[in-house]
């Protein structure tokens, strides 16, 4: 269990996990690049998400809300992993699992495994894989780019399914951002995720293989 304080385990959770929202409708798997990635950087060892690592994302999430960090706030694709997986696992739907992110040359890659009985819409993935395991891996690749004054999006390049190596047909982009929990918005294209900005925070964009908060006024 996080050893987090209320606000900081209530609103700090809901904040930070609300600038990368599509995250939490889907969950995601590391990509092969990512775990050669990290195992170079600690020296071989691979490293997972983990409480401890969840719990310290948040820790600097509150004191960057606070003016304690500075304008800008860095984040890796195992710390908001880690927040996603450990610190709100009610906020995930029923049927998800394995949640992870990964970030690439300012490109986001979130990767899902559902479980196909939650989720009636996927079925329509049949034509494509043949037939549905009781699992299916999705993934959901794209940049975040500003929607309002209050909130960001994810537009989607291409939507993957299990070990299918190229996108699925775009036609099929919006109906699968559904399954996975999209709601209209004003403005909002049929291919992107929209997303809050947490109050305190200016804007988020990825920079190569981070997150960047910006602290507003």
């Amino acid at each position: 269990m996080l050893g987090t304080g209320c606000l900081k385990g209530c609103l700090g959770k809901a904040a930070l996990l609300g600038v990368v929202g599509g995250v939490a409708l889907a969950g995601w798997i590391w990509g092969p690049e990512l775990r050669r990635r990290f195992a170079e950087e600690e020296g071989g060892v691979e490293v997972l998400p983990s409480p401890e690592l969840a719990d310290a994302a948040l820790d600097r999430f509150e004191r960057f809300r606070r003016g304690e960090l500075g304008d800008r706030l860095s984040l890796s694709a195992l710390d908001v992993s880690s927040v996603i997986r450990y610190a709100a696992p009610g906020m995930l739907p029923g049927g998800v699992s394995r949640v992870e992110v990964e970030f690439y040359d300012g490109v986001v890659r979130l990767t899902a495994r559902v479980l196909v009985e939650a989720f009636p819409g996927l079925p329509t993935l049949d034509g494509i894989l043949g037939f549905l395991p009781d699992t299916v891996s999705i993934s959901v690749v794209g940049h975040l780019a500003p929607l309002d004054e209050n909130g960001i999006a994810l537009v989607v390049h291409g939507v993957y399914a299990s070990f299918i190596p190229v996108p699925l047909p775009d036609g099929m982009t919006p109906s699968i951002l559904t399954v996975l929990g999209r709601r209209s918005r004003a403005g909002l294209p049929e291919d992107a995720l929209p997303f809050s900005l947490p109050d305190g925070v200016q804007s988020a964009h990825v920079l190569r293989d981070r997150l960047i908060l910006v602290r507003g006024d």
